[in-house]
């Protein structure tokens, strides 16, 4: 009988550790993802002032290398693991090339509590996840006015940046998603 109680709080433990290890991987994806969306959003302005100029050499460049981060990217994914009770590991939000993106390498806050097996009690779980940045669309042309065309994997695109109803959303023109 007592091997049965041990047998069931070792499964007891296991299932600790899944939940530990699921939370930190949650945390890894929303830190990635994080850091992969404000270094797409550090390119807003600039994305702007081509739509205004009309410049599809710069739209073309823009949409096919986002440029240098300006620090914020690691600051927006430690901030996210926070959020899920992580950290991000010392030195563990790096840019990954092609597609520009980053991985994160993240610990739990929580252990995975004490239990029958020794040393659960200070085990964190440890997750990494890598979000990339790809261009959605390709500049096409210049039409009348301010109006500017792109061919999307959804379909055409026509904006007027100078619109009063216009708002620049880079996610029209970028997708941003966990990879591997």
């Amino acid at each position: 009988m007592a091997a049965l109680f041990f047998l069931a709080f070792a499964y007891f433990a296991v299932g600790q550790a899944t939940v530990v290890r699921n939370g930190a991987q949650t945390a890894a994806d929303a830190a990635a993802l994080a850091a992969a969306r404000e270094y797409r959003d550090e390119v807003q302005s600039t994305f702007l002032h081509a739509l205004l100029t009309g410049d599809l050499t710069e739209l073309g460049k823009l949409l096919t290398s986002l440029g240098t981060d300006d620090g914020q990217a690691c600051a927006a994914a430690q901030s996210y693991a926070a959020d899920n009770k992580a950290d991000v590991v010392s030195g563990g939000c790096t840019p990954v090339s092609g597609p520009p993106g980053y991985t994160v390498d993240v610990v739990s806050r929580d252990t995975v509590g004490s239990s029958v097996i020794h040393g659960t009690e200070n085990k964190h779980a440890h997750a990494s996840a890598t979000a990339v940045v790809e261009p959605r669309c390709a500049a096409d042309r210049k039409e009348s006015g301010h109006r500017v065309s792109f061919i999307c994997s959804g379909g055409d695109l026509v904006v007027d940046p100078t619109a009063s109803d216009f708002t620049l959303d880079l996610a029209d023109f970028y997708s941003v998603h966990l990879s591997k």
